[in-house]
């Protein structure tokens, strides 16, 4: 597939990293040409030094050939002029980041005269994940899929877990619930396990879980955590905007530290929390503010480095949940490393999106369609939501033991009318379901390649 990116950002790095690795022929535009060159001697694209929202730029680029044009520039004035002009000249499709909160409801108004094909807003995507997390503190990520009745929830094996030394069919013994360890991150490994593997200290276990059985193995596993209260919040990002517009239908209370007064009036003006206009990555503003009797902390600056110091810093003195924001996607292992376990990456959820709709694009059978797509286990593994419109020959109606899908993928949900599965080898593939399944090492592009 054709595919033209026009900002060489963090952003747009993500994309064409991921985009690149799938074969697509990708050329990138940017004005910067030190960004455009490193991008192009890293991921063997081709680029273009230039404006995006130039005609001459754009014939130069072969936006008129492309399939999709994806314009992620600083400015969404730019990349909504971008799109517009590159589907004049002929590209199929167009996705615009449109960041802007003032834009959201306009753009849902205009994006089919504006002939844009999809927008993407990162900090949103940051938002609703962040939120997920507080709603159930207990895992260090958490994703739904079949909205919202299914949770694919990651959390770290602790050295007083009581799940050492036991195999999954000791646990699934024990337990006697609906839930299944479709996956397992080792190091820096993932694992697809059998009945038979054992688990030890370090292991993060990525379990499928139906919403409503989520608390119950959370309490069994020993992590279970009281749902959240007092929240405080480091930064009056855009991601912590969007948020309080979460938070509005909710219970918590919350506290956003911001040393920038104009965007302490804006906050103020908005929302219904307390707005402290200080220096939140001072270590005495923080303890005046109460953070040792908070029951979360959000560090969501615009700053990685102080993110990560605030964060730190309430984890040593027993902040109970510590969430932190990573632009950098190269800093998010190391942050890992070092204690940070809950770490939300705008640019990995944007590039997750895209994914789902280029995968889309490219399975134009039309009896099945890629509901969503998330990256997992430290970006490692793939969690993807497939919805199966017609009957598919070899695939439904037939036991998943005799389907015997390839090494790496594991089917770990099927949605059936209202019947929620955590699937064994007799359970079938039908007309109508909704399949949840877990990639380690294969890309999917159709239910079809599971085989």
């Amino acid at each position: 597939m054709d595919i033209l990116i026009i900002g060489c950002g963090t952003v747009g790095s993500a994309i064409c990293s991921q985009l690149s690795k799938e074969g697509h022929n990708i050329t990138v535009v940017d004005q910067d040409a030190v960004a455009m060159s490193e991008l192009c001697n890293t991921y063997d694209v081709y680029g273009v030094d230039g404006n995006g929202a130039s005609i001459s730029v754009l014939r130069k680029a072969g936006a008129d050939k492309a399939y999709l044009v994806i314009a992620v520039t600083a400015s969404d004035e730019i990349n909504m002029l971008c799109c517009s002009a590159a589907r004049k000249l002929g590209a199929h499709h167009t996705i615009a980041r449109v960041r802007n909160p003032e834009y959201y409801d306009f753009m849902q108004l205009m994006k089919s005269d504006m002939n844009l094909s999809l927008t993407i807003n990162p900090e949103l995507y940051a938002a609703n994940e962040i939120y997920r997390m507080l709603r159930f503190p207990s895992a260090a990520k958490l994703e739904t899929f079949c909205r919202g009745r299914v949770e694919l929830a990651e959390f770290a094996i602790s050295a007083d877990s009581p799940f050492i030394g036991k195999t999954l069919f000791e646990l699934r013994s024990e337990l006697k619930m609906k839930f299944l360890v479709c996956c397992v991150l080792r190091g820096d490994k993932v694992i697809i396990p059998s009945g038979d593997y054992h688990i030890e200290e370090g292991d993060v276990l990525g379990v499928t879980v139906p919403e409503d059985h989520t608390r119950a193995f959370f309490k069994a596993a020993g992590i279970y955590r009281h749902k959240l209260k007092d929240i405080m919040i480091f930064g009056g990002s855009r991601v912590t905007y969007y948020l309080q517009e979460l938070l509005k239908k909710s219970k918590f209370s919350s506290t956003v530290i911001e040393k920038n007064k104009e965007i302490c009036r804006d906050l103020s003006a908005e929302f219904d929390c307390t707005v402290v206009c200080d220096n939140g990555a001072k270590q005495e503003v923080l303890l005046e503010e109460g953070i040792e009797r908070t029951d979360a902390l959000l560090a969501l600056s615009d700053t990685d480095e102080e993110n990560a110091i605030v964060s730190l810093y309430a984890k040593s003195v027993g902040v109970p949940k510590v969430i932190t924001l990573i632009n950098q996607m190269s800093y998010v292992d190391f942050f890992k490393s070092v204690g940070l376990d809950s770490v939300v990456s705008p640019k990995s959820a944007t590039a997750g999106y895209i994914l789902r709709y280029v995968r889309s694009k490219m399975n134009a059978s039309g009896d099945e369609e890629i509901e969503s797509l998330h990256k997992i286990m430290g970006e490692k593994a793939e969690a993807i939501e497939i919805i199966i419109k017609d009957e598919i020959e070899g695939l439904t109606g037939i036991p998943l033991k005799k389907l015997k899908p390839r090494r790496g993928v594991l089917i770990i949900c099927i949605a059936h009318k209202d019947q929620i599965i955590i699937p064994t080898g007799d359970d079938v593939i039908s007309s109508g379901d909704t399949v949840v399944l877990v990639s380690s090492n294969v890309k999917i592009n159709s239910i079809k390649d599971i085989k």
